[in-house]
């Protein structure tokens, strides 16, 4: 299950060195590249709808199976892609293949934690995962401009077969491999999720969270436009950019570990929140003294980074938890609401001009940020507050 969430990192943001390069390659311009990631994202995202319904009736080992093989052929469509309708039908593939990581894996993690320690263990695999965006475009730059694009894509198709071939030999065949004819009746499905999104604690951990790594995945799909095309850095070099955004994701991921043994999740996801508030207002006066548009940005959305690295591991092991008994179609309206997030801003920030001015970056996270702190402070915190009067 870490690898399993490494890797549907790994394909989101693997690719983005060769989306400039893709515009010739595939006889288009840019906006249909910058199609290309958006449709990849939503299929990311919807396809956790099914597969959590999927894994409620075959099991996580069955699922694992079938949408790996989806994945595999995705990705070979997209290595053999000669126009942009063939790479796109290719990455939507991919991209619904990938989507059954989330659904099943916390499926299986759940079952076995509590809820702070669940959220210590998330915090120990988003550590992991999250230094994907930033070592795996470094790493098929240097491919990109060592080979081609293809190469990126074929090195990702090598690594998803060796992950097939252990998860065949390794997981055993008894983990949650049953069948429930009942579980996935259309009718069943969508009463499970509508009692799920009705719930306002549903929208008040996963709100913050759709924010957060939302706003990240934005500025991570809009790098390759940012750095290479806007401020002119190579192809090759710009994912550098990533690594002190990153790295202060992972140290809030960290800080989150030790926070949660003194703090409710609660409550630290409050004080995230309210922190996303405080680096916007930085960002503001960076706009209004209009310095160097590279150091700024890397300062604002490296703190901005840090923010969710507290939220992320708190909201999923807050929302996991108490729907328990649902955690892999609760963890598909997650992923949905993240991921579709996630489709969106990218939408936003890959036709953000940012090399003359900042003010777009202070609107995009001062909305973030402000979505973040609503839906924790008055779905999540005050409840808290009440139940615990009681």
């Amino acid at each position: 299950m870490f690898t399993l969430i490494v890797f549907s990192w790994i394909s989101i943001k693997m690719v983005l060195p060769a989306l400039p390069e893709l515009v010739d390659a595939l006889h288009t311009d840019h906006s249909g590249v910058k199609l290309s990631v958006s449709i990849y994202l939503i299929s990311f995202a919807l396809s956790k709808l099914v597969w959590g319904a999927i894994v409620e009736k075959i099991g996580c080992r069955r699922t694992l199976h079938y949408s790996l093989i989806i994945t595999l052929f995705g990705t070979f469509i997209a290595i053999v892609s000669f126009n942009l309708p063939l790479y796109i039908a290719g990455r939507a593939l991919e991209g619904i293949g990938m989507g059954a990581a989330g659904p099943v894996s916390r499926k299986l993690l759940v079952n076995y934690f509590d809820r702070k320690t669940l959220s210590a263990r998330i915090s120990m695999i988003n550590a992991t995962a999250a230094t994907m965006p930033a070592l795996a475009p470094i790493f098929a730059g240097h491919l990109l401009h060592w080979i081609n694009w293809q190469a990126i894509f074929g090195t990702f198709f090598l690594m998803t077969a060796i992950l097939l071939y252990f998860i065949l030999r390794l997981l055993p065949p008894h983990i949650h491999d049953f069948t429930n004819y009942e579980e996935f009746s259309t009718v069943k499905i969508l009463k499970t999720y509508h009692a799920i999104l009705k719930e306002k604690v549903f929208l008040g951990y996963t709100l913050p969270f759709a924010a957060s790594i939302g706003g990240l995945l934005g500025y991570y799909s809009a790098m390759p436009y940012w750095y290479h095309v806007q401020l002119h850095i190579p192809k090759h070099l710009f994912a550098y950019f990533t690594v002190p955004t990153v790295a202060m994701y992972v140290f809030g991921l960290l800080f989150s570990g030790w926070l949660i043994k003194k703090k409710t999740v609660e409550a630290i996801m409050v004080y995230a929140a309210s922190l996303s508030v405080a680096v916007t207002f930085l960002t503001l006066i960076l706009a209004v003294f209009n310095t160097t548009p590279i150091i700024s940005i890397v300062v604002a959305m490296s703190l901005f980074g840090f923010t969710a690295g507290l939220i992320s591991p708190n909201a999923s092991a807050g929302v996991l938890v108490h729907f328990k008994e649902l955690a892999a179609p609760t963890s598909a309206l997650v992923g949905v609401t993240v991921f579709g997030t996630a489709s969106f801003t990218s939408a936003i920030t890959m036709n953000m001009h940012i090399n003359e001015t900042l003010w777009a970056i202070v609107a995009y996270l001062g909305t973030l940020s402000v979505i973040s702190l609503i839906a924790s402070y008055f779905w999540i915190w005050l409840p808290s507050l009440k139940k615990n009067s009681l």
